[in-house]
């Protein structure tokens, strides 16, 4: 499946952390998290057999990497249910080509994946002194915002990295953001800044969105799996 994205590994970094700094912001950088099932998308394309080749590079690679991630443990279970049935479909050739490169797509530049750091953040934000009630309430609501703007699938990992730029890492092997353990509250204030931002860019709505990170993944996995 076709990716600009970042391997994902379940090994683990050789490296240190490093920051989301300013030139990821400058180059066209190609993601790094899933270019291991690029690498098999693209093999497949060439060779044929592309559900079986589909389902090992879900199995080996994409399913570890959530299982390892900073998702909730209900959001993880709920996701890796829906990977254990697609690569299931895909092994038994119910998938059309079209529909294993609509999959790729959305599940390569997946920033729903990546939504553990979020959570993070939104943990940090009310445990912290630093920001009052009404601060506290108006950042848990700009990140509903921000996943309403990941379902539609507008957000990309570049805004995603952006909008982390100072208060996250990314894990050079993995792909994987992380909060920064030493972030600060002006960070934070921040990043909520440019979330805004991202938000007001596509014209998101503000109206409440109640739905999880599992079901917003359901729903860009259905929506690829829609024969249009």
């Amino acid at each position: 499946m076709s990716s600009s994205s970042n391997p994902p590994s379940n090994d683990a970094s050789d490296g240190k952390d490093v920051s989301l700094g300013p030139a990821c912001l400058v180059v066209a950088v190609v993601a790094m998290m899933f270019v291991c099932i690029a690498v098999a998308y693209m093999s497949f394309m060439l060779t044929g057999n592309q559900g079986p080749r589909a389902a090992r590079a879900l199995r080996e690679q994409l399913i570890p990497w959530v299982d390892d991630s900073a998702l909730s443990k209900t959001d993880q279970t709920a996701i890796i249910d829906e990977l254990n049935d697609l690569s299931s479909k895909m092994e038994r050739g119910e998938l059309t080509s079209r529909q294993l490169s609509r999959l790729g797509i959305r599940m390569t530049d997946s920033t729903v994946l990546q939504w553990g750091i979020v959570e993070d953040t939104l943990r940090y934000v009310k445990a912290s002194p630093g920001f009052n009630d009404e601060e506290k309430e108006d950042i848990q609501k700009t990140c509903d915002r921000w996943l309403r703007c990941a379902s539609e699938g507008r957000l990309s990992m570049t805004e995603m990295e952006f909008a982390f730029q100072s208060a996250g890492l990314k894990e050079p092997r993995s792909g994987r953001l992380s909060l920064r353990k030493d972030v600060t509250d002006d960070q934070i204030r921040e990043f909520h800044r440019r979330v805004l931002g991202i938000c007001e860019k596509y014209k998101i709505s503000s109206e409440p969105f109640d739905r999880s990170v599992s079901q917003v993944f359901h729903m860009l996995m259905e929506d690829g799996l829609a024969e249009k």
